[in-house]
Formats: structure tokens, sequence, C-alpha cells
């Protein structure tokens, strides 16, 4: 990925060639839709309003969400009116706008209720720790997870994804889900829209860093144990064509070829300059994280945290 890069216009065009064969390869981006949310219930819980939500995304879809807002002591929500109020007026409820984070979920057939509710399971419940902490948190379901497993599929299987969308990738499908909830977090006037992160773990992880790499709105990004390198991946099509949930069918194609068009290293460039935080377990499962996957790692922390740094130091 370094060769030839000598300066921030070398790694312009370095980036612009990197997204190009990315977005080929996954089916492009649509443009966004306008916005739109509907509430399907809400409760008031002891530190943290939790409210069940649909917001619209591209080719007439909606996508399912866990929206869960900081309480303050000094305002009391009674009614649906009253939500709606806090959301987009702001009036009454907060003077301060609050940061906000897009918590994605890792593979787990319940979605977003994994990581945003209390019968999350443990080392799960980001979503819930950080409104805790003060943010707005936005938790989706990934297609085919949680209320968006379609009645006569399983969770993860992605086989009537394709049968509506064959020339695009479930990858783009939900990259494009969670620019949309960009938009809406943006839309809510309690919501400070220049400070807006992604975290997730696994399945979220890899996702926060393909929505960073596609969205400048993104100011953060936490990746749990999301990623990996593509060459030399025991599992030939973990990331193309399979059984259940299939990513990047296009892939496939190219690895059947003897090609690799990209490698996540470089995915994981295009995030930058925004902060950028990884973290990966030495042994994930039966599988050994060896030493060419820590470079590729090291060489994509490298860029994300300035220019200037030299060697092989990190912060």
């Amino acid at each position: 990925m370094l060769e030839g890069v000598r300066s921030r216009d070398d790694w312009n065009r370095k980036r612009e060639s990197i997204q190009r064969k990315w977005l080929s390869c996954i089916g492009g981006l649509p443009r966004l839709v306008d916005m739109s949310m509907t509430i399907d219930s809400w409760a008031a819980n002891e530190d943290h309003y939790l409210i069940k939500i649909r917001y619209s995304s591209v080719y007439d879809d909606w996508v399912t969400a866990n929206l869960l807002i900081p309480k303050l002591h000094d305002a009391h929500i009674t009614n649906d009116e009253e939500v709606q109020v806090m959301l987009f007026s702001g009036r009454g409820f907060s003077e301060k706008a609050f940061p906000a984070i897009l918590a994605l979920h890792p593979t787990s057939e319940t979605g977003k209720d994994d990581i945003s509710l209390s019968t999350g399971r443990m080392n799960r419940q980001y979503g819930l720790e950080l409104v805790k902490r003060g943010y707005v948190v936005l938790a989706p379901d990934t297609v085919t997870a949680g209320e968006r497993i379609l009645d006569d599929d399983k969770p993860f299987h992605t086989a009537s994804f394709y049968q509506k969308h064959p020339e695009w990738s479930a990858v783009a499908k939900m990259i494009i889900d969670h620019q949309q909830g960009i938009s809406l977090l943006q839309a809510f006037k309690l919501v400070d829209p220049e400070r807006i992160g992604v975290i997730g773990h696994s399945l979220g992880g890899y996702n926060a860093y393909f929505l960073a790499g596609a969205d400048q709105r993104v100011k953060a990004v936490v990746c749990s144990c999301g990623f990996s390198p593509l060459a030399d991946d025991p599992e030939t099509h973990r990331w193309g064509r399979r059984e259940w949930f299939s990513h990047i069918p296009k892939l496939s194609d190219d690895i059947a070829q003897g090609k690799t068009p990209f490698e996540f290293n470089e995915i994981a460039a295009l995030a930058a300059s925004t902060p950028l935080f990884m973290w990966m377990a030495k042994m994930i499962g039966s599988s050994l994280i060896g030493s060419r996957q820590q470079r590729v790692s090291q060489t994509c922390i490298l860029y994300m945290n300035g220019w200037e740094r030299k060697g092989n130091s990190l912060p």
C-alpha cells in the first residue's frame, strides 16, 4: 500500500484507486434518500430513554433500531409528542447538544438488542454502556438480523437479499443503512452533528471502519475484533459467496481467477485521517492471528495517526 506514496497528493491518488476497486467490488453505493423515521414504542429507564424506531433507507427499505437517550434529572417525558419534541427540537430537554455514537452489533440473531439492552450478552452491551456515559446511541439492526430477519429466512442468510439485488452486496447494503443512520442522528437537535462516532465488535467492527471510509461525517471509530487479512485466509470464501451470509459475492469470482482485488488494510486506510482504534485478540477461535496481520494492521494504524510519524512505534 505504501509503494510510491511520498506525499499527501500521492496518497490522495492512491486513495482514489483503492476506493474505485472497493466500490466496484461491493457494487457501489447509491445516493442517500430523504430521512424519515417512525417511533414504534418508548420507555423511560432509570438513566436513559429507550426508543424503538424505524428509519428510511434506499430502495424503499426501513431499518429497525434502538435509540438510547441520556435521561436528565430535570427533564420528564410523558407521551409520544414529547418524545418527538425532545428529538427534533431539543426544547426544554438540554441546553447542550450530546455527542452521538452509531453502535453496530456483532453476529447475533438478536441484532441491536445484544448491545443496547440489559438482556444482551456480557461484554457486548457497549451501546448501553455508552448512553450511561452521556452519549446518544443509535443501534440499528443489520440486514438479516434482529427484526430484519424475514419470516421464511434464518438469521444471517442473504439468499433473499440477493434475489432482490443480484448485482449488489450485503456489505454495500450495510454501509448505506449506516450512512442513513448518521443522517438521522444529524437531524436530531439534541445531537451535535460534528461529534458522531461509530463503534462495533466483530461484524460490527468491520462495519465501523467500512462506514468511516465511506462517510467523512464519522469523527471517531472503534473496531473490536473486526480486522483480518484477506490473502491467506484459511476460509477461502469467507468474504465471498457462501451458503449463509455472503458479504461480497463478486469477490469469489476474483478469487477463482487467482486475484485479490484489495487488502483490508487498504479499506481501513480509506478512513484516514479519522481517529481509528483497532483491537484484535491474538487468538480468535482456533485461528492464530499471525505476524502478517500485525504488519498489515500496523501500516493501517500509522496512516490513521498522522503522516509525521516515523518507524513502527505506536502511541
